[in-house]
């Protein structure tokens, strides 16, 4: 998988999947994934739990939630998150943090938004593709992500 996004979002809907609950505590969540899962050490799941949050895949206070169904991410059955790929800042996270800046929408808003036209459009298309539809029906000028965005999708 290419995106840290999917990454997250697969790490987070199998935790939740794993337990078939569609809300979870902040510390039933961290257990899951580090000693349920065994992905992570403790830390570290605090770690991919606030960057979740921060990406906008999750909402909530002590009791979180998926921004995102559930239902609609696949996990295969062999999946193992790469911690590399989580934590790595990428492309997605420019371009939401522009789009963000010019919309005055939080970042998680659009990150609900952009999974509802994902899904809309049959999840045919890349993220970071949906992405750019997004920012350009919300008037936001992302003419200087194209390259890069390209790079990121075609090698």
């Amino acid at each position: 998988m290419p995106f840290t996004i999917i990454m997250l979002k697969k790490t987070i809907a199998s935790a939740f999947k794993s337990k078939g609950k569609s809300k979870m505590d902040r510390s039933e969540l961290t257990y899951t994934l580090s000693f349920d899962l065994n992905w992570f050490s403790h830390e570290t799941s605090k770690e991919v739990v606030k960057l979740a949050e921060k990406r906008g895949l999750l909402k909530g206070n002590d009791e979180l939630e998926p921004t995102f169904n559930l239902d609609e991410v696949e996990v295969p059955v062999d999946f193992k998150p790469d911690l590399e790929k989580i934590k790595k800042s990428d492309i997605f996270d420019e371009l939401l943090e522009e789009i963000s800046v010019k919309t005055g929408k939080d970042k998680q808003e659009i990150v609900s938004e952009i999974n509802k036209m994902q899904m809309k459009l049959g999840n045919m298309l890349d993220i970071l593709v949906v992405t750019i539809l997004y920012a350009k029906q919300n008037g936001v000028n992302i003419s200087r992500y194209i390259d890069e965005v390209e790079k990121e999708i075609f090698g």
